[in-house]
């Protein structure tokens, strides 16, 4: 059982996380909006964002605690990292396609529109989450790191904290993915 002291220790620690985690979400969330309204494909790319959202914290989630118990048991090591790296990836990287296909199919459902390709409706999730990925894990390995060595318990700071980076992340990789690939 806690002790009243381990409580609100957690709570001292995962508190201030949360606020940048609600601020980072809503801000994350105003610049989506202002950045893809203009697109003319916005009716069919929002179809798209929150299974993005979604996936990038299902999985950076766990990756992110895997790396702090491996940190707090002491058994971090290059291989395990790199396991728990590869394993993000291609569990990323298959989601992302699930998403691509759901999104096609509800765009047949609900829209029909042909303003962007099948191609692109797999290709902008694939992109944005390896991208987004690409940012995510060295961020939220050092700051494991950084709050296990100054003697937090990163599984309070880190998540939630990772929570809003993730989503900046997000916003910022999908507009340069759909950027890149000509989407109108």
């Amino acid at each position: 059982m806690e002790t009243q002291d381990s409580k609100i220790r957690i709570v001292k620690e995962t508190f201030p996380s949360e606020i940048v985690s609600i601020v980072g979400d809503l801000l994350a969330g105003i610049v989506l909006s202002l950045l893809i309204l203009p697109f003319e494909s916005f009716v069919v790319l929002i179809l798209m964002i929150p299974a993005l959202l979604s996936l990038r914290g299902n999985i950076s989630g766990p990756f992110i605690a895997r790396t702090s118990r491996d940190l707090v048991i002491g058994n971090f090591s290059k291989r395990s990292w790199i396991e728990n790296v590869l394993a993000t990836y291609t569990l990323s990287i298959i989601t992302a396609l699930v998403i691509g296909i759901f999104s096609i199919v509800l765009n047949l459902a609900l829209f029909k529109l042909t303003i962007i390709s099948y191609q692109h409706f797999l290709a902008i999730p694939i992109i944005t989450i390896v991208l987004t990925l690409s940012i995510s894990i060295p961020s939220s390995t050092g700051l494991n790191y950084i709050a296990f060595k100054k003697g937090f318990n990163p599984n309070n700071i880190v998540n939630p904290v990772m929570t809003a980076i993730d989503d900046f992340s997000t916003v910022f990789c999908f507009l340069l993915t759909i950027i890149m690939l000509g989407v109108p």
